[in-house]
């Protein structure tokens, strides 16, 4: 995640910074709205840390993964795609192995027709 991503859209990341920072208040990201500088400061006070301390753990933070929520919006879908080879093991095509859908045993049916006739 950039924080970029964050001061254009900082809602996806609420719960994930609630749980990381306890002392924010929907208030306090609300008043910060998506500025790494303003919600810092509000985490050294709630935290009892410099700024400067709490900005370098919300940069920390903000470098790390983006929140399922984040990743899941539409924007995202086309890195997501991009990505997804990641999941797919070596050697494996993706395309060809459908075993999964439970349907390998049963001969398809020309088209137009049905088994009955």
């Amino acid at each position: 995640m950039t924080r970029q991503d964050f001061s254009q859209n900082w809602v996806p990341y609420r719960d994930p910074l609630m749980d990381r920072f306890p002392s924010l208040t929907d208030g306090d990201l609300e008043d910060a709205d998506g500025s790494t500088a303003a919600l810092a400061k509000r985490i050294a006070e709630g935290e009892g840390t410099t700024p400067a301390e709490a900005q370098q753990t919300l940069h920390e933070f903000l470098d790390g993964p983006l929140p399922a929520d984040a990743y899941a919006e539409p924007v995202n879908d086309n890195a997501a795609v991009m990505q997804s080879e990641r999941y797919i093991p070596e050697g494996e095509d993706a395309l060809t192995d459908d075993r999964r859908f439970g349907d390998d045993d049963k001969i398809e049916n020309p088209i137009g027709r049905d088994r009955s006739s």
